[in-house]
């Protein structure tokens, strides 16, 4: 906590469509002055459009400069949220910032030789991820090419249970080397960051589906690696096509929406949301085989899935109704996935508005949001941290009283 901070917890957000980079990070951190006055920030994230990955350094210089910032961090996105919006398209760069009095900040840089192998010592792990264990929550963003997300989130289930993770994939190229992410000095367009917070601050996670699924769980009974050779003890390809087959007449236009794998996240998967979604990348049919852009495990459950954005807005909406009845939120940050807003939904803002709907109270204004549109969402099911598809992860933000 920086000296002359307030006693008071206090988030400021703002959003520049400004092309030049300096400049949008200049008309951000004027407006989130204003609102919070000129004393430094604890934490500052920025989240920003393809057009901007070039000049990434210059938002970094500038939000130091401006905000002296006790830590930064920012990735790059498809799009963008802010505060009430949900951008899409175009050039944007989104930022939230707080003073966070007696909370503790511990951020670290995540690279890919470090993690790349089993990380079965707890000291290794500490070292690698300081201040994870017993943190109230991890905010996580990488690259998607060079950061194996999920092999962290192992080593996180193994050395920091109960730990929450929320976060997602960097998502404005798809090649190697076409996204950035930098935290304080360290700058690249590899690896990724994460920031534990620890303290005086209370973390509620939301994890919403974006699929709903369709036909029995299936037993996968012959597998090699991602490619899915016999369920049932069926021929693949033949017991999914069954299963659609069997979809009534007056659902088949569910069908349109494409086709989801889901792997169960927890216990017997009752739930719309125990289920992991991934692609199904395509069908062997001299083989009989599908594939799935996962490894699956022999005598695992898998469900076929769809994109259902009735489905999904009815699962948000429930996720979020208590938060009506607690007290006032003070941040919020939303991870959706790309295939969510305008694509699932046919009309922008539609996760961020229904967000602030259940977060504001009356007569009030909305709470301060950002995020980002992600190649790969993360956030917890039950008590295990995952990577998602096609998800809505949340974490709002309050003061722990």
């Amino acid at each position: 906590m920086s000296p002359g901070t307030a006693a008071k917890m206090q988030w400021a957000c703002a959003v520049s469509d400004h092309a030049d980079a300096a400049q949008a990070a200049a008309e951000v951190a004027e407006v989130i002055r204003q609102q919070l006055g000129p004393v430094p920030v604890d934490l500052c994230l920025a989240f920003f459009t393809v057009s901007h990955v070039a000049q990434a350094e210059a938002i970094a210089v500038e939000l130091r400069r401006a905000l002296t910032p006790a830590t930064l961090a920012g990735v790059s996105a498809r799009g963008v949220v802010a505060r009430e919006r949900e951008i899409e398209q175009g050039v944007a760069l989104s930022v939230i910032a707080g003073r966070l009095p007696g909370v503790g900040v511990q951020p670290f840089v995540m690279l890919h030789d470090v993690w790349r192998e089993p990380m079965d010592d707890t000291a290794a792990f500490d070292l690698a991820a300081p201040g994870a264990r017993g943190a109230e929550l991890v905010l996580m963003c990488g690259d998607p090419f060079s950061l194996d997300a999920e092999r962290i989130l192992g080593a996180f289930h193994r050395h920091a249970p109960g730990v929450r993770v929320v976060g997602g994939m960097a998502s404005a190229g798809m090649r190697p080397r076409s996204n950035v992410v930098f935290l304080n000095e360290w700058i690249s367009a590899e690896g990724g960051f994460a920031i534990a917070l620890h303290g005086a601050i209370r973390a509620d996670v939301v994890v919403s589906q974006g699929c709903s699924p369709i036909g029995p769980p299936l037993d996968v009974t012959h597998v090699e690696g991602n490619v899915i050779l016999t369920l049932d003890g069926q021929p693949a390809l033949e017991r999914a096509e069954g299963v659609l087959r069997a979809v009534p007449e007056d659902q088949r236009h569910r069908l349109d929406q494409g086709l989801f794998v889901g792997r169960a996240a927890r216990g017997d998967a009752s739930g719309p949301g125990d289920w992991l979604i991934r692609n199904l990348l395509g069908a062997d049919r001299e083989r009989g085989a599908i594939a799935v852009a996962d490894h699956i495990r022999l005598r695992e459950k898998i469900r076929l899935h769809v994109r259902d954005a009735k489905a999904a807005t009815e699962d948000l909406e429930m996720l979020l109704a208590p938060q009506e009845f607690d007290s006032a939120a003070s941040a919020a940050l939303l991870f959706a996935c790309n295939g969510r807003g305008s694509n699932l939904f046919g009309a922008p803002h539609h996760d961020i508005e229904r967000l602030q709907q259940a977060l504001r109270r009356p007569g009030g204004a909305s709470v301060p949001a950002s995020g980002m549109f992600c190649a790969g969402e993360i956030g917890p099911v039950g008590e295990r941290n995952f990577m998602h598809g096609h998800t809505a992860s949340i974490a709002i933000l309050r003061p722990r009283t």
